[in-house]
């Protein structure tokens, strides 16, 4: 007698006497365990997500054809089998079209060429405040055609404007057009909050209607909650990654009662195939109308950075479309394959193409920018303060085991760097300074160094560096407020200086006040509120209480612009993170600019000092990053050299020149 496969409104269940005897088997009911099976009379049933039922059907079936049982279908799952193919075969028609839009070769296709006058012809009727480019205009048909897609364009590219573009279409659809969205959660970092939010009041011509899930104490969670309850919820949600394990259940029901467009901006965030923010966002994003990533790298790590992505925005398709393991991914990377390496990555490639759209920097056609290099001759006190320390770094170097060694190396270079710059932070603890100093304090073995003055034997140097401490003024200052007044405060323009350090950020400020020049601070210890403000009002041309922002990278180097109203950028310190720095100058030179506008950036260089060393390996790993950065999948992890043991290499050669 055969096995009767069924199916209901939500469980799985097969019956039938054969299965008296098979059931006995251990590899029988070690198989129905990892299903979920429960025992009922003459069977058992498997609940399944309702979105997942054709594939948990398929994964029965097999199991059961294994073991020699005759399995028939009631009419319900044959009706169901029948859709499946009909979808599969629908798909591959859809990737074929999602491929030819975002290669803009659809022209001669009359049906798409006339969706996309359409769309076009829509844009122009709702975006009222925007007119997009004619790749912005592409890469948003693209999304509205797809629907779940992710756009890997490079900062600067109009990503948000991109996004409202197909969003506007795909709300303008009739109410029982399977594809209409007509609400919008956006997951993504604090600082991406202000720009959607004010981009859709530049786009559609009014005030955005949203409401913050992260980010603002005013807010109570109940409030929260009754918005995702509510029968009519504000137009936008915006949430962090960190918030969303702790809204997972009402996020899933505000999805599921609503026609609603899933972003995650700056996607590289849900990387982590294990980690919590990536398993809860597509956890939540199976029910949701629409699903979108967005994010300018992709792959920082290394290819199996995008199993996540793909997964996000086809929860259920994504193994058929990607066609490789995550170990494989990740054994790509390692490039382990030999000379079919390139033959593997190029099928990687095709199978994911119709599913992104990656505008490059050279498709934006942006005006120039000019880089201006400046050394500064530490003065007499200073200089014999960071000899000391580069002496002593030196000597110590090697001389302890591996992962001791890798941790003095690193605080070692730090001192180096802020003995460079500004000699009083010496006196404090390293961890007191650096925004992202996480990283630091959960390495034990970085603790043995987090004082340096605890190492410090010579009096005189102490007291050298206390004078710092009781405000003697670096030359780095000196020069930086020269600029300032020379070439910013003279002509009328604003700047936005770079500051590694927390120390210098704050007596940065207090110094240009000092001599009559207003600043704001982008840190992270001002409240986001604040920092938003703060952007507002050095974005707006006829607003000149003041012409500074001083920024550290680790916190607003993402999601912010701020070309509208600043064309210079100061750095007053680096580190050897090219990816942050290359996101840093990106905030000022994007899409929007004047051709007559030109974008300039002066960097403040402490002479014979570890800031030449890192200038010069920043500027040969930005070179090759941005080579990778044009390409479809950028790689970064293809960089060798990524941690200090350039830098090192370098200032033990230079060390030894001038001695």
């Amino acid at each position: 007698m055969p096995v009767i496969l069924d199916i209901n409104e939500n469980v799985i269940f097969f019956t039938g006497n054969s299965l008296d005897e098979v059931a006995r088997k251990k590899r029988f009911k070690f198989s129905l365990k990892k299903f979920g099976a429960q025992k009922i009379d003459s069977g058992f049933e498997i609940q399944y997500n309702r979105q997942e039922k054709v594939n948990k059907l398929r994964e029965i079936e097999s199991f059961l054809k294994k073991f020699n049982l005759d399995v028939e279908y009631s009419d319900s799952i044959e009706s169901e089998f029948a859709s499946f193919f009909q979808e599969v075969d629908n798909f591959k028609e859809f990737k074929e079209e999602a491929f030819n839009i975002r290669n803009n070769k659809f022209k001669e296709n009359p049906g798409l060429f006339d969706k996309f006058s359409k769309f076009t012809k829509l844009l122009r009727k709702n975006l009222k405040g925007r007119v997009l480019y004619d790749y912005q205009a592409l890469a948003s048909f693209h999304f509205a055609f797809s629907q779940n897609a992710c756009n890997f364009s490079v900062p600067g590219a109009g990503k948000t404007s991109i996004v409202y573009g197909a969003y506007a279409y795909l709300k303008s659809l009739d109410k029982e057009d399977p594809k209409r969205v007509n609400k919008i959660v956006v997951v993504g970092p604090l600082s991406s909050f202000s720009p959607w939010e004010n981009e859709f009041e530049e786009c559609f011509g009014c005030k955005a209607e949203s409401q913050r899930l992260s980010g603002d104490v005013s807010i109570s969670r109940e409030q929260k909650i009754e918005h995702l309850n509510s029968s009519n919820p504000a137009e936008i949600t915006l949430i962090h990654f960190q918030s969303l394990s702790s809204f997972k259940e009402e996020l899933t029901y505000f999805l599921r009662r609503n026609q609603a467009m899933l972003v995650v901006d700056e996607a590289h965030y849900i990387k982590n195939s294990t980690g919590q923010w990536g398993t809860t966002i597509i956890d939540i994003s199976k029910e949701a109308k629409s699903r979108i990533a967005l994010t300018g790298t992709p792959a920082p790590n290394g290819y199996e950075d995008i199993y996540n992505l793909f997964k996000f925005i086809y929860p259920y398709k994504y193994k058929d479309i990607l066609n490789i393991h995550l170990s494989q991914l990740k054994q790509l990377t390692k490039g382990v394959y030999g000379e079919s390496d390139r033959t593997r990555t190029q099928e990687l490639i095709n199978n994911i193409t119709p599913f992104f759209i990656r505008i490059k920097k050279d498709d934006l056609g942006l005006p120039p920018t000019k880089d201006i290099k400046i050394s500064v001759k530490m003065d007499v006190r200073q200089r014999h303060i960071y000899d000391f320390i580069e002496q002593k770094f030196i000597k110590d170097v090697g001389s302890s085991n591996s992962d001791i060694k890798e941790a003095l190396n690193k605080a070692k270079l730090i001192r180096l760097r802020q003995a460079s710059t500004n000699p009083s932070m010496l006196l404090r603890p390293i961890f007191d300074n650096l925004e992202h100093s996480i990283e630091y304090e959960t390495d034990p073995n970085f603790k043995v160094v987090s004082n340096l003055n605890e190492n410090i034997e010579s009096f005189e140097i102490l007291n050298l560096i206390q004078d710092y401490k009781e405000g003697a003024i670096p030359n780095k200052f000196i020069k930086t407020k020269e600029i300032v007044e020379n070439e910013i405060i003279n002509k009328n323009q604003k700047v936005i200086i770079w500051t590694i350090f927390i120390d210098n950020a704050n007596t940065l400020k207090e110094y240009l006040l000092r001599h009559n020049i207003c600043s704001k601070l982008l840190i992270g210890s001002v409240e986001q509120s604040e920092k938003e403000q703060t952007i507002q009002d050095f974005n707006d041309p006829q607003n000149n209480d003041f012409s500074v922002v001083i920024a550290n990278p680790f916190t607003v180097a993402e999601s912010i612009s701020l070309h509208k109203g600043c064309h210079n950028a100061i750095y007053f310190e680096r580190d050897y993170n090219a990816s942050y720095y290359l996101q840093s100058r990106d905030r000022i030179h994007r899409v929007g600019l004047s051709d007559d506008v030109l974008t300039r950036y002066f960097f403040i260089l402490s002479d014979d000092s570890v800031d030449e060393i890192i200038d010069d390996k920043i500027d040969l790993k930005v070179q090759r990053m941005l080579e990778i950065i044009d390409t479809d999948i950028p790689l970064f992890d293809r960089l060798e050299d990524e941690d200090e043991t350039d830098i090192i290499k370098a200032l033990l050669k230079k060390y030894a020149e001038r001695s």
